[in-house]
């Protein structure tokens, strides 16, 4: 099954059900089939045939969930990218990728280098294009205008063809393009389903991009299979996401644990209304103790991490049904082989700290022409994360940190995260991180950082350790 079919599938239940709420109102299920249906054929007349990449520079609306929708559907390779991203690591991105088309806005045109934009065969621009485009562009209206054929698929392709390509944020090397396939992605979707118990009677709001996988395989597309509906905010301001919440009432959301306690800050998430959410889902980075009492304050609703890698999907989530333990990443999820081992790779016994290995069947298929590194990666059939964590007896894990990250002082190894929890159970620290920095005598020496008012943050929306050692080994503290 592909991610398109689940839509149409579902508009075949239920046409007029709302599938999409966006600034630019919302779309049925039967409007959001027609729109996808004509943007796929709109993609296949400008020459793109079976398995080609094309990319996405889009804020997080109604244009970018038909755009990836529509390559499921005409069988290319989706490549999102993120509108942080810096114009180098979008070129770097084009060219590595391959990409023969970009679907973008006039405004974040502007990020492709001329260098990157001559390899393109193809630019359609969203939004408010103007009345003499860019040479070569074609505004996005006019494929929605064109026929909604379903376009035929390109003979030879694979019957689980790849679908995605997502490129890693890669602070020490070159991004990683990270290659998913329709069918894993689907398999995906319905453990996620299962697993959180979703119905059509559910609705979410989306205000992390859902050309993250993260996102659009928790958010997006598990509303789409069982005929819910997802809200999409284009950004993460804490007064137009609770005015937002308000209209759409939502049974579940999904954030990384610094949004969730930028949002849960605000003086409106005290008066707004949680009878519809069942849970919280927390996860993309460790979720600090502070992010669990406010949740446990304000909302007063399950908060439920969870875990999982680019290259592996979620792996391990605190159960929805069952024992509440604040701080723990959960269990392995349904389908998912979970271990934690020690460096001579046997496994841990609870309360002992070690590697955690995962074996899935809906792993990546590979990283994009990186033979050697796949083969790394992959070849043992169980993919080291080099995420750190032990187990209690109930098969629980707790998270203790990256294993690149792990402080070497004096040839004992200090785990951040430990030091980060230690500093953060002092009732006047609301928030703190813990780097190795050089040290002549002892190799290095943990370097705290906390009450900082803005953390340096990758284009992910994560904790940017690497800045952070280069301000413990360079800085003065004042960099930020």
């Amino acid at each position: 099954m592909t991610l398109a079919v689940m839509l149409d599938d579902a508009a075949a239940r239920a046409p007029h059900a709302v599938a999409i709420h966006s600034s630019a109102g919302s779309l049925s299920y039967a409007d959001l089939a027609d729109r996808v249906a004509r943007v796929a054929h709109g993609f296949m007349s400008l020459g793109l045939t079976g398995q080609d990449r094309v990319a996405f520079l889009l804020p997080n609306g109604v244009e970018l969930a038909i755009s990836i929708l529509a390559a499921a559907k005409a069988g290319l390779i989706a490549v999102p990218l993120s509108p942080t991203f810096a114009p180098p690591q979008v070129e770097y991105i084009l060219r590595h990728s391959g990409a023969r088309m970009l679907v973008t806005s006039p405004a974040l045109l502007g990020a492709v280098t001329a260098e990157a934009r001559d390899q393109l065969d193809a630019v359609v621009l969203c939004g408010d294009v103007p009345d003499e485009p860019p040479a070569g562009a074609v505004p996005f209206g006019h494929l929605l205008a064109g026929p909604a054929a379903t376009p035929a698929m390109s003979p030879g392709l694979a019957s689980d063809p790849i679908g995605l390509l997502v490129y890693t944020s890669g602070t020490t090397s070159r991004p990683k393009g990270v290659a998913h396939t329709q069918g894993r992605m689907a398999h995906r979707v319905r453990l996620f389903i299962d697993e959180m118990t979703l119905t059509a009677d559910d609705a979410t709001l989306a205000c992390v991009s859902i050309g993250r996988p993260a996102f659009l395989l928790s958010q997006l597309m598990p509303m789409l299979c069982v005929g819910g509906s997802i809200t999409l905010l284009e950004h993460h301001d804490a007064e137009f996401f609770w005015r937002s919440h308000a209209d759409c009432r939502p049974t579940y959301l999904f954030t990384p644990p610094g949004l969730t306690r930028d949002l849960l800050e605000s003086e409106s998430a005290r008066a707004a209304d949680f009878s519809r959410l069942r849970y919280w889902i927390v996860g993309g980075d460790k979720c600090p103790a502070a992010v669990h009492a406010l949740v446990a304050d304000v909302v007063r609703k399950p908060l439920l991490e969870i875990c999982g890698m680019t290259e592996t999907g979620f792996y391990c989530i605190c159960p929805p049904h069952g024992p509440r333990k604040p701080g723990s990443i959960g269990q392995a999820m349904v389908g998912v082989a979970v271990r934690i081992v020690t460096a001579s790779g046997a496994d841990t016994a609870p309360g002992e700290v070690g590697r955690i290995l995962v074996r899935t069947p809906d792993m990546m298929v590979g990283y994009w022409n990186d033979t050697l590194a796949t083969h790394r990666m992959l070849t043992s059939g169980w993919l080291d994360t080099e995420d750190l964590a032990s187990t209690d007896e109930d098969g629980f894990l707790w998270f203790a940190g990256r294993q690149k990250d792990m402080i070497s002082r004096g040839g004992f190894k200090v785990a951040p995260a430990m030091v980060e929890d230690a500093i953060l159970s002092h009732p006047g620290v609301a928030t703190a991180a813990v780097v190795g920095a050089s040290d002549e005598r002892e190799g290095q020496v943990p370097v705290s950082f906390f009450r900082v008012d803005h953390w340096p943050l990758t284009a992910q929306g994560k904790l940017d350790r690497a800045r952070l050692v280069w301000m413990a080994d360079f800085g003065d503290g004042r960099e930020l």
